[in-house]
């Protein structure tokens, strides 16, 4: 089946990785390499429940807006002191520099370049409520057919039922799909349903790749 859409994470695929971001931070912090992404809950090796199943990460339960912003900065200040040997706010965190994020623009003209091809083109992006309205002003969201925010639909990668939803408002088959995301596990879930995907590091090698598998 020749590919008909193609779905785009948002994090680490128009925007710098946030999993990179906290790398940076923990050398500014002077913390061990893995401990911000643990203690912040969203760690590449973080455990996912079944599909189905309740979250019970909080911020697994933030991108699905089961908690509130609130609550969760609570919950990442009452787990810091094993960290940092003292309580830590959130917003001290941020400030290291972890919320800044950069546009990778050649992915966005290269969206832009699919669209005028004639390809049906999404967003599929495990978010937060709190951090929409800001995130999508970053790129041209408009031209975009369908957008995915975890935190609307209640459900977040790499569970299966937000792929099939992503396919479905766009009215194509999963496997009529590619899908880009710079998770591995997220690569592998839209593999899962059939999808043809690409994991992105480097962006210019990803739009390489995806320019190859589009054919």
């Amino acid at each position: 089946m020749a590919f008909e859409a193609v779905i785009f994470d948002y994090g680490g695929v128009f925007s710098s990785s946030p999993f990179g971001k906290a790398a940076e931070a923990e050398v500014k912090l002077g913390i061990p390499s893995g401990s911000l992404t643990e203690l912040l809950g969203y760690g590449l090796d973080m455990p996912e429940p079944a599909p189905g199943e309740p979250y019970t990460n909080k911020w697994h339960q933030l991108e699905v807006d089961e908690t509130t912003f609130e609550e969760y900065a609570e919950w990442v200040a009452d787990r810091s002191e094993p960290v940092f040997g003292r309580r830590v706010e959130i917003f001290e965190l941020l400030g290291a520099g972890f919320s800044s994020m950069g546009i990778y623009w050649p992915m966005v003209h290269e969206a832009r370049r699919l669209r005028d091809a004639g390809f049906k083109l999404a967003i599929c992006s495990n978010n937060i409520a709190s951090f929409r309205s800001h995130w999508q002003a970053q790129i041209p969201i408009e031209m975009f057919d369908v957008v995915i925010d975890s935190s609307e639909v209640g459900v977040r990668k790499p569970d299966p039922r937000i792929y099939e939803l992503t396919a479905a408002r766009l009215g194509v088959a999963p496997s009529a799909a590619v899908f880009l995301d710079d998770h591995p596990a997220n690569v592998v879930g839209a593999r899962a349903v059939g999808m043809g995907a690409v994991q992105v590091g480097d962006p210019m090698v990803a739009i390489e790749e995806l320019r190859a598998l589009l054919g």
